[in-house]
């Protein structure tokens, strides 16, 4: 190996390494102000909405079709990722481990679904990799879950409303994260 090519190879792995530091650095401080989400949400939905009455439907990987109204009642994380965004694979072992803590509630769901088509997210790695499902939107992506950034991920109450918003990177089997989920799922419906 030439002199030049490890050079590069060694600015990329710099490069990369840096962007992880900076990415983990955003999820400690996004995570240092969870406690109050609802005063904090970077990212919300627009009040009005309501996930139940979201239009638009989403699949699993074996082609099983649900809707938004059928999440009614749950208290729902729901994280908008991509096969391509590197961010969204680091945080994918976190919402994994996150899912089996709760997967057993049928309280609770997490749903991270992509725009891409079944077959894109069929053969990556991290179909085969995560225990949770996946899933892609199988009509157009609802108005209000269309997002610059990804991830973005949106935590919803029982009674459907946005609670909390973020968009990049973040721990989501954290403490603090599975507390404030915990309390959601005791909080009292309107």
């Amino acid at each position: 190996m030439n002199m030049i090519t490890r050079r590069s190879a060694l600015g990329f792995v710099c490069g990369a390494v840096l962007l992880l530091v900076l990415e983990f650095g955003a999820a400690f401080l996004f995570l240092g102000g969870f406690g109050s989400a609802e005063e904090n949400s970077e990212t919300p939905l627009p009040r009005m909405t309501r996930l139940g009455d979201l239009q638009g439907t989403f699949s699993d990987l074996d082609g099983n079709s649900f809707s938004f109204a059928d999440l009614r009642g749950k208290v729902v994380v729901l994280n908008l990722w991509a096969t391509w965004c590197p961010p969204c694979r680091a945080e994918m072992p976190s919402l994994n481990k996150l899912w089996k803590k709760f997967k057993d509630d049928d309280r609770f769901r997490v749903l991270c679904i992509s725009a891409e088509t079944l077959e894109d997210v069929r053969k990556d790695s991290l179909s085969g990799t995560l225990t949770m499902p996946l899933y892609v939107f199988s009509s157009p992506v609802p108005e209000e879950l269309d997002t610059e950034g990804l991830p973005t991920t949106y935590i919803f109450d029982r009674e459907g409303r946005v609670v909390f918003g973020h968009t990049g990177m973040a721990v989501w089997d954290a403490p603090e994260v599975v507390a404030y989920l915990e309390a959601l799922l005791e909080k009292k419906t309107d």
